[in-house]
Formats: structure tokens, sequence, C-alpha cells
């Protein structure tokens, strides 16, 4: 999908731009949500956004240019966040891969970039976040759809409230899910058995117009449509190759599963395990650490380096010493963990244990939209609950570094680095320090989401950067004139659908069930991409 070689200089004219699986043989994700937060009850702003390096954003705030050369080469100009450092810049893309990223002008003189596209971004160019929390095929769902009645103590009680199991029937019923599909649900829909493929895409936009590359989904069995848009990392259909990431949504795994993965462990057929562990604030949740070390036939094979533990909101010092022990990881929730539990995470015990924390949205109902909006709260929690014990920089580097290591893909993707693949976003910048720029922003300041080489969302006046067939759309984003690519070249597989096509899919499903269900709760209309805020 190319575009012409020839050269023209266009300057944006957006002058107030600046304001916002499973793998197969482990489970089907039941997933953990969150209602609303009310800001006075959790004593944090109620828009909440990072006060470091405050001040006039400089350039950031000054429009992109970009000079169109040849299509497969482009040569970004900002200042660069690694995230290891932050340093004004460039950056080189050819093909799929980043191939030169250097201080000032140190790009400008490689064989690449004679004829690249440029692009100028006037803002703060970084690795493509990493969602290693998702539900990716719920969030068609918002906060309007269904909220927690009350305050928790453990993952297994807010599944039973009524409205949640009418819209997990919806959803089981859109998918065609192989289990949990209500007998009510009409056979198939779109021709093509379900809406799969359409709830997935939904879900990787909503990602991908927040400057997200990469999603581990939990999807359960996946499809050929997935990683049209942003990748479903734990998907075969990722572009990296394979597929080494397993996931539970179930706290305890069967046996049988637990054990297989183990048995992956040994014949390094998986290099991530993402467990749900932990989740809730009582005995019982506290003493799942332990009781993951004995599910197991060959006890404790699962306190190892590839396993990844999904909330840990119950656990203390002592629990994080045995993770830091065996070389786990921990993914950090805490706008759903705050909003189910009335806590989180104590991740300043976590990160005294040197544990490696990654920070991920969980999912949409009442909680994040997207990895943008968990950054604003996390960051604005530390603030009013862990005495400021996090920079800018470390929650850039939970969404960035930190989660490709706990992926086992920190070779490939989480930094700007010649040889690692092309997934990398840009935003504005609105605060003098880059990484605050990065904390503080939300979809209508992505500039850039680029992933494999390929720039599928951003600025409108960037758009000849942009994959040329079959085409963009317009996109709107809070007042933002955006593009999004989403369609593709081929019908195989329901690829060549558009934004306006999958949207009207999925509410005319909505409209449908609401009436067919015999429930009495209504889930229309569709979720939207981003929720705009003041």
């Amino acid at each position: 999908m190319g575009q012409s070689a020839r050269v023209r200089t266009v300057v944006a004219a957006l002058a107030a731009a600046a304001i916002g699986a499973c793998r197969s043989g482990v489970t089907e994700p039941v997933p953990d949500v969150d209602p609303p937060l009310d800001p006075a009850s959790a004593d944090i702003p109620s828009d909440p956004t990072s006060d470091a390096g405050g001040g006039d954003a400089g350039d950031g705030a000054s429009p992109p240019t970009i000079t169109v050369g040849a299509p497969d080469r482009i040569l970004l100009k900002g200042t660069i966040v690694t995230p290891d450092v932050a340093y004004d810049g460039q950056v080189l893309v050819e093909g799929s891969l980043i191939t030169c990223v250097a201080p000032a002008l140190g790009c400008a003189g490689a064989v690449g970039a004679a004829g690249a596209t440029i692009i100028d971004t006037k803002g703060v160019i970084a690795p493509g976040l990493i969602d290693t929390h998702n539900h990716i095929l719920f969030d068609i769902f918002d906060d309007s759809d269904w909220l927690p009645s009350k305050v928790y103590v453990n993952h297994n009680e807010w599944p039973n409230e009524p409205r949640y199991q009418a819209m997990l029937d919806v959803k089981q019923c859109l998918e065609n899910a192989s289990q949990g599909k209500p007998t009510w649900c009409p056979a198939t829909y779109e021709g093509a058995g379900n809406l799969k493929c359409e709830m997935d895409k939904w879900g990787e936009l909503k990602a991908m117009i927040a400057g997200t590359t990469s999603v581990v989904a939990l999807a359960g069995t996946t499809s050929a449509c997935f990683s049209s848009l942003a990748r479903t990392i734990d998907a075969l259909q990722n572009g990296l190759g394979q597929d080494k990431i397993q996931t539970s949504a179930l706290f305890p795994p069967s046996r049988t599963a637990a054990d297989g993965v183990c048995n992956n462990f040994a014949t390094m057929r998986t290099d991530a395990y993402l467990i749900h562990c932990g989740e809730g604030t009582n005995a019982a949740a506290l003493g799942e650490l332990a009781r993951l070390g004995t599910v197991t036939t060959n006890a404790s094979c699962l306190y190892a380096p590839q396993t990844v533990i999904t909330h840990g909101t119950a656990f203390t010092a002592a629990e994080f010493a045995t993770m830091a022990s065996a070389g786990m990881k921990l993914t950090w929730s805490p706008k759903s963990n705050v909003a189910l539990y009335g806590t989180t995470t104590n991740i300043p015990a976590a990160l005294d244990a040197n544990l490696l924390v990654t920070l991920a949205p969980d999912w949409s109902m009442g909680g994040s939209q997207n990895l943008l909006d968990e950054m604003r709260f996390a960051d604005a929690w530390d603030d009013a609950h862990f005495g400021n014990r996090l920079a800018a920089k470390d929650i850039v580097t939970m969404t960035t570094k930190n989660a490709a290591a706990a992926l086992a893909l920190g070779n490939r993707i989480g930094t700007l680095a010649p040889g690692h693949l092309a997934d990398l976003m840009v935003v504005t910048k609105t605060k003098a320090d880059p990484f605050a720029s990065i904390v503080a922003a939300r979809p209508k300041d992505v500039r850039v989401t680029m992933i494999g080489g390929r720039v599928l969302y951003g600025d409108k006046v960037l758009q000849p950067a942009s994959p040329e067939a079959p085409g963009c759309e317009d996109l709107d984003v809070c007042g933002a004139p955006k593009f999004v690519c989403v369609a593709e070249n081929t019908s195989a597989n329901k690829l060549n659908q558009t934004l306006t096509e999958i949207k009207a899919s999925l509410e005319a499903a909505l409209v449908d069930l609401d009436a067919t269900s015999p429930d009495g709760y209504a889930f229309a209309p569709l979720a939207p991409l981003v929720k705009c805020t003041p």
C-alpha cells in the first residue's frame, strides 16, 4: 500500500489541538471490571493530569509538518523518549523497522533517509504503549451498561449481579462463544457466524487512537481478523510470527491447565503467563499467591520469571518478596481496583521488593477507556496515596519498556531502538518534561500512531504518510480532526471493513439484542471510541 514519491510540504491547521488470547489451551476469560470512581471519595482530582514538568509547552503546541517522499521510509523529528532517556532528535523508519534513533540530526545522513517522507512532529516521539491487561471483547460496553452496585472484597462476588450476567450474555451471543452462549441468542450475525471480528476491532481502535500499539486482549480463541489495527499481542495474528503468551482470567486455574503452562515453560513454548491473582481485599484474595504454588502437580512451578500476576491487590510485602525471589512480575490496574474494592495494589511495597511493574486499564466499563486514561489515574492516585512515589518517567516506563519485558518481547517492542519494530506514537508537547506530556495526553493529543511502520492514526494533516490504498477515514476526536486507517485491500476475514461498517454492524446488533433478550436490560448504544472531557 504505497503513495507517490512526490514531494510537498503541508502545514497543519490545528492551532488548538493541544488540549486528549488467551492462547488456545488456557481458559475462556471472565473479566474484572470497575464502576466510575467518585473523585471525592477517592481523594484524587476529578480530571487528573501529571503536574510534573508543568509550564509552557514551547514547540509542542505548534502544528506538525510533513514533506511527502518515499512511502516506506519515514523520518520523524521531535523530542524522543526512548524511554530510558529523552532528547531532541530523529527516528528513521524503513519498512516495518526502526533503523536509526539519534539526537539532533543524527539520522539525516543515513542512507535510508534520502528521499524519505519527513514528519516534523513538533511533539514527543515515544514507543507505542503496550496494554498488558484488557478484556477486549467487552470494549463495546462502558459504564452506562453495567456498574457494580457496591464495593466488594473478592473477585468471585460481583459476577453474580443480574445486570452483569445479562451483559455477559449479550457479549457471548455477539461473539458466538463456544461456552456460555444464551439459549435465546439468534443463530448467527453477519453471515460469518458472529461479530467477534468487529468486537475485537472496536477494542483495537480504542487502543490505537490512544497511542497503544499492542494489547493483551484475553479474547479466548482468536480469528484471522485480529491485529489488523493494534496488535492483539496474545494471538497468532500479532504480526510477530509467533504467540508465546498465555493468559488466565480465572483463579485458580485447573490443574490440567496449570500443568500445561509449566510444561510450556520447560519446553520454551510459553515466554509469558499472565494470570489474575490476589484480586480483592479479603483473606481469600491474600492467600491466592500461596495457592498458586500448590495448584500444579509440580509444586511451585508457576513461581517463575515467565509468570506475571495481574492485580495482586491484596498482597503485602511478604507476597511481593516471594514474587521477586522467583523473578515474577506484576500488572497494576488501579482504577478497576479502586472502583471494585475501594483500594489498589501497594505499588510502593512492590517497588521496594524490586518487582517489575506494568500498568494497564483492565476494561472500559466504569474504568479507564484506554491506557492514556489509566496513566493519568495512576499518576493522580500516586500523588494522593503513595506520596508521589512515581515520577512521570516511571509511569511511561511501566507502559512501554516494562510491559514489553513482562511479555518477553523487550527485544522487539517497547523501546525506540534500531532493529525494533516501528511501533510508536507521537503526542503533543504540553509540558516541559516530555514524560509528563505523555502522562497528561488524551487521544486528541495523539498526533501519530504507527504500527509496524504504518501510520494508521493521527492528525488529519499527516494523512499523506498513511497507506494510500484502500484509503483512510476522517474522524473527529473531541473536536480534533484526525484520520484513521481501518480497511485493508482484501475482503477475506472481514479485513476490508471500514470504521463506518464496523460501527454500524455493532450498533445494529445491540439494538437487535435489546429487543430479543428476555432479561429486560438494554445495552445499546455502542460505547464510543473515546469519551471527551472538558
